[in-house]
């Protein structure tokens, strides 16, 4: 997937729980997680991850690791996920995929 396209979906969860619906009903979940690989030579997975955690109210953190998404031992990984995704670039666009979050969710606010 597109690192345009992870931004989209995560920052329509995010507006989700921030924002009410038009109808007066606010979104009401739990947090979950977006966790995204990255890949090596264009195919395989590799080393270098993040997982989005989001919680009910729309807020975020983010964290990075120096290893694939099957090896974090972190206790994050064991929250539940709204989506996996594959980004299409390797992991040094790691940082460019945070910050365009982070901007997209300030232009929403």
């Amino acid at each position: 997937m597109t690192l345009d396209g992870i931004v989209g979906n995560i920052l329509a969860e995010i507006n989700m729980r921030r924002h009410p619906r038009a109808d007066g009903i606010k979104y009401q979940s739990v947090e979950c997680t977006f966790p995204v690989t990255f890949t090596r030579d264009g195919y395989k997975e590799a080393d270098g991850c993040i997982i989005f955690l989001v919680e009910p109210d729309g807020s975020y953190t983010v964290k990075k690791f120096p290893t694939r998404y099957m090896d974090v031992q972190d206790p994050v990984r064991k929250i539940y996920h709204g989506a996996i995704f594959d980004c299409d670039e390797e992991p040094t666009a790691i940082d460019k995929l945070i910050e365009t979050l982070a901007d997209r969710v300030k232009e929403t606010a």
